[in-house]
């Protein structure tokens, strides 16, 4: 990507507000843009498919993308995780080179940014500065990956909800984001469950003034209240 195009500066700074690259130095951020171009894609869209990650390497730039598997025999889902602005996909495929045989949907219209994966492996070996951001990253999403894993077989529904819940929402202003507008099955398939089951315990968490439900979204009410009465359920998890 050339620094001389019209919204340059707006990828640019969208990199440097996320978390992922806000370490970086600018040097470094204009270094990885070189690298890049940009390209949108619909809402409901696939805009990623497991031959094209095994040459593209993306960074989400704007809208989201919910990343599942799908038994086609029997039509169960399980949604693995929901990506958004700043996240990188597909780091499995950046890592071990192999196709990665799993479904992205878009679930905004989305915006992202492409680039040849071998260039970004070479890159990688080339810039340990980097790496710096690049090993907490891929940390944080293995361990999401295995406490998703663990929750499923060790904890019950309302907890493995209200810590899919938790974990979406910034401590510090109480906001629900990633998952805010999904249906109830759509979070049934994020813990294991099932529609029905997911809805009675919203409409718990509603009635004890937890959740604030709209028709199309879900609010925290009082986070600290909820936060609180995980711990008094789960006492052995903190």
């Amino acid at each position: 990507m050339r620094k001389e195009i019209s919204n340059y500066s707006y990828y640019f700074n969208s990199l440097k507000q996320s978390p992922h690259f806000s370490e970086l130095e600018d040097n470094v951020l204009h270094e990885i843009l070189e690298m890049f171009h940009s390209k949108g894609h619909l809402k409901d869209s696939y805009p990623f498919t497991s031959l094209s990650t095994l040459y593209n390497i993306y960074i989400i730039i704007s809208g989201r993308v919910e990343i599942s598997k799908i038994n086609f025999n029997t039509d169960r889902e399980y949604i693995i995780n929901i990506l958004g602005p700043g996240d990188i996909y597909d780091l499995i495929c950046l890592l071990d080179k192999k196709e990665h045989d799993i479904i992205a949907t878009a679930l905004d219209d989305l915006e992202v940014l492409v680039a040849p994966i071998e260039a970004a492996r070479e890159w990688i070996y080339k810039h340990p500065d980097f790496n710096k951001t690049l090993l907490p990253y891929l940390g944080k999403q293995l361990r999401y990956l295995e406490e998703s894993a663990t929750d499923i077989v060790l904890y019950d529904t309302w907890t493995r909800l209200v810590k899919l819940i938790l974990r979406n929402t910034d401590s510090h202003t109480g906001k629900l984001s990633l998952i805010n507008n999904l249906s109830h099955e759509q979070i049934a398939n994020m813990i294991g469950s099932v529609r029905n089951v997911v809805n009675r315990h919203v409409q718990d968490l509603k009635n004890n003034k937890l959740l604030i439900v709209k028709r199309k979204s879900l609010e925290i009410n009082n986070y600290q209240k909820l936060l609180e009465e995980f711990k008094k359920r789960n006492s052995f998890l903190t």
